[in-house]
């Protein structure tokens, strides 16, 4: 029998591993984090002894002392993504980039669905590939999203569909540079053939060098041309040439919403979609929860949880999204971001700025040093929030905190549902 050492314990840690044993394999367990019986994290480098392989969670970087050693000897490393979606009898279809991936595999999935085809969501969206074969569904096709760590150990899947939505400096504390980065999310693109389709971003100079590598056929989706079989011209959704249905019958607004739809939509396509079904997706699609979701309007004043807003650019699009002036929330763990730009070329219609989480003080420092005054530290984000629900001149409150949620909460869902918790206490 042979021995693998699964690395990290987590929902799809735990898949793998009873996938793994089913298979025939003696699994060992390691996590750093939880107390667990038969953890072999006590002994050091004596788990790598005998190991077959190695299938790592995708939070553990590449500098761990046991991934570090295992990478000296030579022991393979994979994805639980990776060796879970060898297993899918279904057509792929994935999605990475640094921002939109979940709503546009929501998306997606939706639209395959109203094609009256099997499909489901899984991979970094929170549903572990592993626990799809467990399950034994079946399907027609597997809309797996795909973060950059997930892809890193990634070398086997063949994806009918492979789309890189966008590219901006995220996760530089675990990446040395932008372009280690890049080559990560590059891996979305592994093993097509001429019969496959990639869907790259053409207002992205690095994704048109990226598009002259591969051999698969390239469908092009931008925010300023209309090029490609789909597009939106005059607040209109166009594809090959003819008009769908006006974007304001759209339920997910803001531009980077409509680049996610034209991505939808061109997967769509290939698949075989008929013009009906595209546009019932475009008319009926509802985003998902913590990205820029509307939760109340007290006193003439609209909230908005945009929890999932993660990083710079995220942040950057919510405030596209809303309308009026507003009263934005920062801050959380910090993710190595410069924040001065940020504030240098923030829209004028975002009149004040609370801060809280442990990044504030670097947040509140950038501010500073580019002459944006109207910004003050809160000790928590109920603080926060009732400091601009009591501001004259706001009537807008989002929160969209361009950092990640790990200073004080599990994950973006759990603070998002913090925030909106907090949100309605103020009705009393």
């Amino acid at each position: 029998m042979k021995n693998v050492l699964v690395m990290g314990m987590q929902t799809s840690g735990i898949s793998v591993s009873t996938l793994l044993e089913k298979n025939g394999y003696n699994v060992r367990i390691y996590d750093d984090r939880l107390e667990l019986e038969n953890n072999w994290r006590n002994r050091g480098t004596e788990a790598l002894d005998g190991l077959a392989f190695i299938i790592i969670s995708p939070g553990i970087p590449n500098s761990h002392p046991i991934v570090a050693e295992a990478i000296k000897r030579n022991i393979p490393i994979i994805s639980e993504l990776d060796y879970g979606a060898n297993m899918l009898d279904a057509e792929k279809i994935m999605v990475t980039g640094t921002n939109g991936k979940t709503t546009t595999v929501d998306m997606i999935n939706k639209g395959i669905s109203i094609m009256g085809k099997k499909s489901m969501a899984m991979g970094n969206i929170g549903y572990p590939v592993s626990q799809v074969v467990l399950d034994g569904t079946e399907l027609e096709y597997a809309v797996i999203e795909a973060s950059s760590f997930q892809l890193e150990y990634t070398s086997n899947i063949k994806a009918k569909v492979a789309a890189l939505l966008n590219l901006a400096p995220d996760h530089l504390d675990r990446y040395a540079s932008f372009e280690a980065y890049v080559e990560a999310k590059k891996r979305v693109f592994l093993n097509q053939d001429k019969s496959d389709f990639a869907i790259l971003n053409y207002d992205s100079r690095t994704m048109r060098e990226i598009a002259k590598t591969l051999p698969s056929t390239v469908l092009w989706v931008s925010h300023r041309e209309n090029i490609g079989e789909v597009y939106v011209k005059d607040n209109y959704y166009y594809y090959q040439g003819e008009p769908l249905i006006s974007a304001r019958e759209c339920r997910a607004k803001g531009e980077h919403n409509r680049f996610n739809m034209m991505v939808a939509l061109n997967t769509m396509a290939v698949l075989g979609a008929r013009k009906d079904q595209m546009i019932s997706l475009i008319r009926d699609y509802k985003l998902l929860p913590h990205r820029i979701e509307y939760v109340s309007t007290i006193d003439n004043k609209t909230f908005y949880n945009d929890s999932k807003g993660t990083n710079i650019a995220a942040c950057k699009a919510a405030i596209d999204s809303v309308a009026g002036k507003v009263g934005l929330i920062l801050g959380g763990s910090d993710k190595h971001e410069e924040f001065c730009e940020f504030f240098d070329d923030l829209d004028p219609k975002v009149m004040f700025v609370a801060v809280t989480g442990v990044n504030d003080e670097k947040i509140y420092s950038a501010a500073m040093k580019v002459g944006f005054q109207n910004i003050k530290i809160c000790p928590t984000l109920k603080d926060a929030i009732r400091m601009l629900y009591s501001m004259e001149g706001i009537d807008t409150i989002l929160f969209s905190p361009a950092c990640a949620s790990f200073d004080r909460y599990s994950s973006y869902v759990e603070r998002g549902n913090n925030f909106k918790d907090l949100v309605y206490a103020l009705k009393g």
